[in-house]
Parts: structure tokens; C-alpha cells; sequence
């Protein structure tokens, strides 16, 4: 990769500040990054004020999620980089995408004094940062931004939130408001500084496409202002950064304060970039009445320095000394596109762009002035950008290369047991199956679905074969036989419905896998797998019990050696009887007869001698599926004649 600026990598400000926001854990710089938790000493210690400030009597009043510190402003374009933060709502609420014009978190805090004497209205949800400082010169500054979600429907409602920086101390009456629009004594408010009037220090946050809209959540907010107080060199002040809710907790907002701004006025200036290393720049330290000593050595007002880096003064005061630096870098960082990349195919699909960062103007080879654009073919492709009149230029390139295809054949079918070779029918660089093994062949023992990964170079190729077996046939139509009691439609399968691979007759001269009959008699299939010639048969018997429904007992029966009438029992139709019991008792209740079997009668004897001729008692039990509950127990009378 290439690029028409040289870079030196631009110096942090504050290493205790990054120690801080690691803390945080944060792992992007595409968005807004919020930490809350922190203490006002460390807020102010080591976050806002700069080197030489003295502090003392640190004190936060407030929700604690109303206060926190921020980083990677300067990629949300919100104007300031990195400090701290005072809401009249929830801090972190600052985050973007501004999705809603009416963002409100009600903390169920108390207002303030100062602010409501302001007003003239009740305040909530009040944030007050204070803290005693004692400087080393007559003037100290801080940048802030205002932004707020009462922009721009609540202008000119007198109904707007508060906030302001109070300092009193020596030569001040009472406590003074020092965020006062540039130039004037007007204070910064919703009112005074808006779309209406003003409007050089105030601007919208409602663009869709920026990144402003993405990462931050208010609708509008100010420029990044100054804050100057003139003060007495080397004696204590009093400052109160503060903001609230007015007249109800609804719409929050935000003051945003830069880090390490809270600092003596030098004449430094900001911080610098050149297109080119070749540039000469004058520093000057802005306090010609005092000793001064640069980072460079050297002892005078004024210094002219002619590389990247980042350059420090002291200046000494009647009580003490304090440092200032500026950073001279280059307008342009490099840029890259990326690595070059080789897309397997012809179908090249990728988007190119400098990522996290926005340039004035872009300038692609292929003739586009868009951040990015989406390559759809192979080739060499370069983009120049351009920002305050510098340029970088970055060249990638996207190859193809033929995707390896290969084949490990059809699908298969094996008839009985699988145990063969399976392998593909082209060389490769590598080979990855899908149970992890490596090697160009694979042997085949079970049915299912294999794949091979291929790889060719840097390409690779995925293919898959499915196997599947057919045994022997196993077909079952039912038990060997069906009794219903009464005539009904009886249906009879195979459990087979594929008949384009299965050859199914049936003895009826069916040709489907399941058929229905309504008539006794003996039923047969035989099943041919098509494909492996494997056969199979089942048969069953379909029997209906309808005229076994009655059993008939004779009332008398004459064993006489005539052959006829010469034994009693139960005459019936049944063909099939589950359970069976017959009694025969005398007249004093002896029993004479007993048997559980269907066909065996009595002859009348008892105890192997002729019974007496008289009248017994008999008592029936039959269980048989076709007979109804009342049949089942029956009881009679029987005469026994000689």
C-alpha cells in the first residue's frame, strides 16, 4: 500500500486519562464512548483542569449517572474529543443514533438555588460540579459544548433548561456566569443561541447521513465555545459548573467540557497540521513579561520549529510554573484500503472505503466521488482523498482465481450391506472430509450424507454424496387372523407407499400398498424391491363371528342307553371362547357336575353311580368376544329322567 503523506503518530494528551478510560473496556472508536462510576476529585483532577491549576474543596451534588467522561468525540464530530460530561438527565443518554426527538430520564432529584433564582422557575434533576482553584495568571479559559433535546421546538417558550459556569472570589461581586456568547455579555441559552439568532455558534443535528446523527442522541447543539475569566493571578476562586431540568424533568441535556481546557491562557493556539514536512512554524508563548523554557531548550517568547511532534513550554509565575504544548501533525495519516485479496471465481462482491475516517473529497480510479464504492470485477483499484487541501493515495488489488471444482459422484444406492471407496475425481493441494480426516479416499461402512472440502491454493470447493441401502424386505400385514363379530371393512398394508421402487401384488390382484375388504377369507401379499430384487410375502385370515351370538342350555336330558338325550351341555356356534365354567347342583346343594371345557358333557352320574332322576340347578359362565355382557352368566333348571 501507498500514500502521498508522511505520518507521525500524533502524542495523547494525557496518559493518566487513557488509564482512566480503559477502565472502561471499550474496543471501538466508532462511536461515542461514555464511563460513569467516577469520582468529582478524579473528574477534575485528572480529566478537566490543566498543568498548574491548583484544586481544592472538589464536591459533586447530584444523580450519580448525571456525571461521567467521554472519549472518541472527535469521530462523532461532536466538536470536542474527550472530558467530561453534566446532564439534566442520564449521561450516557448523549449516545447516539438520534432516533428520538424526546429523549427524557427523570432522576427524581431536587433543582437548584441558583439556577431557579435565574429562571424564576422550579429546576429538577439538578448536576452541580464545584470546586476551589487558584491560578497563576490573570486569565484562564475552557471549551464546552451545549447540546440539548428542547432544540428546536421549546425556542422562545421561556421554558427551557438551565445551565452555567458561577466563579466568585476576589474582585467579583456576587457569582458571575462566564458562558457568555463570543464577544458579548449575552449568556448562552436555548434562546440566545439557536436557529433564530446566533447561528454562527449553533448547529443541527437532524442529517441523516452523518455521523454526528448516528453516534449522538441530541437534536441540535452549540459550536464549541470558550469560557474566559479574568481573574487575579496566584488567589483562590470558586467555580460552579452546573445544568437542570426547568419547569418539569422532561427533554434532557447536556454540557460537554474538553479535557485539560480548564487551563491559563497561552498564545499556542491549537493544535496544527501541514500537508507536507517541509513547513516552518513560529511558536509563541503568548507572556513576554515572564521566563519561559520549551521542550527544545531554548529560553525565548518565540521559537520556530520545522518537524511533526508535539512541543511543550513552561512559563514561571510569582507562585509557581505551568506548562503548556501544541502538536504539529500531518493533515493526512495514510490511508489503506486493505490488504490485497484473491477471490476465488469470477464474482468479485466487496466494498472498498477508508474505514472510521471522512475526508473533503474523494477521488476513485473508477471515476467515483463517493466515500466508497462496491467493486463487482477483478482488477487494480485506487482511491486519493483530500482535506484541507492535502492528499493521500492508497492502491489495492482484487484478483480471482478459478474455483477447483470436482465431483465425489452421484447419490448412491447400496442393496444390503455399504462398505465401499468413495473418493473425488480430481488431484488438490489438501482434503478435509467431514470427520476430520485428511486423507484423498474415504471408506464408506454406513448410509448417510458425506462431504469433502478441496482445497486448490488458496481456493477451495465443497461436494456431497449421499448414501443409502436397501435390505431385505420384511413385510407384515397383521396377525395370522383377524375375528371381528360383525361384518366391517378391514383394512390391510404393507406399511409400503412407495410402489415406483417396490413391485406389491396381492392375491385380490391389487397393485397398491394398502388395500380394504369386507369379506371372510384368507388374504396374501408378495413385495419385490425393484431396485435389489429382494422379496417378501405375509398372509392373514379375516374371520367375522356375527352368528355366534347366542348359546342355547337344554332344560332336560334322559341318560337312559337309548342314544338319545344321554348327556347335557352347551350347544353353541362359537369358534372361539376366551373362558368357560358350568355347575350342576342337587336338590340339597351338592354339586354333582363341573368342567371349564366347551365340549365336554355330563353323562348323570355322580360319583361315578347313576344319578337319581329329579330336577338340579345349573349354573353357566361364558366369555367369548362376540357375546353380549347379559350372556355371559347364566342359570337354569334341569330334569333328569331314566
Amino acid at each position: 500500500m501507498t500514500a502521498l503523506a508522511t505520518y507521525i503518530k500524533r502524542p495523547l494528551r494525557s496518559g493518566l486519562f487513557i488509564a482512566l478510560l480503559s477502565m472502561l473496556g471499550h474496543n471501538s472508536f466508532a462511536q461515542l464512548i461514555v464511563g460513569e462510576g467516577f469520582t468529582a476529585k478524579v473528574l477534575v483532577g485528572n480529566v478537566l483542569v490543566g498543568d498548574g491549576v491548583e484544586t481544592n474543596n472538589i464536591k459533586y451534588t447530584g444523580h450519580p449517572r448525571a456525571i461521567a467522561l467521554f472519549e472518541n468525540g472527535d469521530s462523532c464530530e461532536l466538536g470536542l474529543d474527550k472530558g467530561i460530561i453534566l446532564s439534566s438527565g442520564v449521561a450516557t443518554e448523549c449516545k447516539g443514533p438520534n432516533n428520538t426527538e424526546s429523549n427524557t430520564k427523570d432522576l427524581g432529584y431536587p433543582g437548584n438555588p441558583t439556577l431557579q433564582k435565574i429562571t424564576g422557575t422550579t429546576t429538577f434533576d439538578a448536576a452541580v460540579l464545584e470546586f476551589d482553584f487558584k491560578p497563576q495568571t490573570s486569565e484562564v479559559e475552557f471549551k464546552y459544548i451545549f447540546s440539548s433535546e428542547e432544540y428546536i421546538k421549546y425556542v422562545d417558550r421561556n421554558f427551557n433548561d438551565v445551565f452555567g459556569f458561577y466563579i466568585s472570589g476576589p474582585g467579583i461581586t456576587g457569582e458571575q456566569n462566564v458562558a457568555k456568547i463570543p464577544g458579548s455579555n449575552v449568556e448562552v441559552t436555548i434562546d440566545n443561541v439557536n436557529h433564530k439568532r446566533n447561528t454562527a455558534y449553533f448547529q443541527m443535528n437532524d442529517d441523516t447521513s452523518s455521523r454526528s446523527y448516528k453516534y449522538l442522541q441530541h437534536n441540535a447543539q452549540t459550536v464549541v465555545l470558550k469560557a474566559d475569566l479574568k481573574l487575579e493571578a496566584c488567589k483562590w476562586y470558586t467555580i460552579k459548573l452546573m445544568i437542570s431540568d426547568v419547569g418539569d424533568p422532561d427533554l434532557d441535556s447536556w454540557v460537554f467540557i474538553g479535557s485539560k481546557s480548564f487551563k491559563h491562557k497561552t498564545g499556542l493556539g491549537s493544535d496544527t497540521a501541514f500537508c507536507s514536512s517541509n513547513f516552518i512554524q513560529t511558536l509563541d508563548a503568548g507572556h513576554p513579561t515572564r521566563d519561559v523554557l520549551w521542550s527544545t531548550g531554548e529560553r525565548t517568547q518565540q521559537i520556530q520549529v520545522s518537524g511533526y511532534g508535539k512541543y511543550t513550554v513552561e512559563i514561571f509565575t510569582e507562585c509557581g510554573s505551568f506548562k503548556d504544548e501544541v502538536v504539529i501533525y500531518p493533515a493526512i495519516r495514510p490511508i489503506n484500503l486493505g490488504e490485497d485479496t484473491i477471490i476465488c471465481g469470477n464474482e468479485v462482491d466487496q466494498n472498498l472505503g477508508i474505514a472510521n475516517r471522512v475526508f473533503d473529497t474523494y477521488l476513485w480510479s473508477t471515476g467515483d466521488s463517493t466515500k466508497t464504492i462496491h467493486a463487482k470485477k477483478p482488477g487494480e483499484y485506487w482511491v486519493e482523498v483530500g482535506r484541507q487541501g492535502c492528499f493521500a493515495r492508497d492502491t489495492i488489488l482484487l484478483d480471482s482465481l478459478p474455483v477447483p471444482h470436482f465431483s465425489l459422484g452421484a447419490d448412491t444406492i447400496i442393496c444390503g450391506y455399504v462398505d465401499f471407496n468413495i473418493r473425488p475425481d480430481r488431484n488438490g493441494d489438501d482434503f478435509t472430509w467431514d470427520d476430520g480426516s485428511k486423507s484423498g479416499i474415504r471408506r464408506i461402512t454406513s448410509p448417510g450424507a458425506y462431504w469433502l472440502r478441496l482445497d486448490d491454493g488458496v481456493c477451495h470447493a465443497y461436494d456431497t454424496i449421499t448414501v443409502t441401502n436397501r435390505t431385505d424386505l420384511d413385510v407384515n400385514i397383521g396377525p395370522p387372523e383377524l375375528i371381528y363379530c360383525n361384518v366391517q371393512e378391514v383394512r390391510l398394508t404393507t406399511q409400503i407407499n412407495d410402489t415406483s421402487t417396490y413391485d406389491v401384488t396381492w392375491n385380490t390382484g391389487d397393485k397398491v400398498g394398502a388395500i380394504r375388504v369386507n369379506e371372510a377369507g384368507d388374504y396374501s401379499v408378495t413385495v419385490r424391491d425393484k431396485i435389489c430384487d429382494f422379496v417378501a410375502s405375509d398372509e392373514c385370515r379375516v374371520v367375522y363371528l356375527s352368528e355366534g351370538l347366542e348359546y342355547y342350555v337344554p332344560n332336560a336330558f334322559s341318560p337312559n342307553g337309548d342314544d338319545l338325550n344321554e348327556t347335557f351341555g352347551i350347544a353353541m356356534g362359537l369358534s372361539e371362547v376366551d373362558d368357560f365354567e358350568i355347575n350342576v347342583y342337587n336338590r340339597w346343594g351338592e354339586r354333582v357336575f363341573r368342567t371349564t371345557y366347551i365340549n365336554q358333557k355330563w353323562d348323570g352320574t355322580y360319583n361315578g353311580v347313576p344319578a337319581e332322576p329329579g330336577v338340579y340347578m345349573w349354573y353357566a359362565r361364558v366369555d367369548t368376544p362376540c357375546l353380549p355382557d347379559l350372556k355371559r352368566y347364566q342359570k337354569g333348571t334341569l330334569t333328569l329322567t331314566r
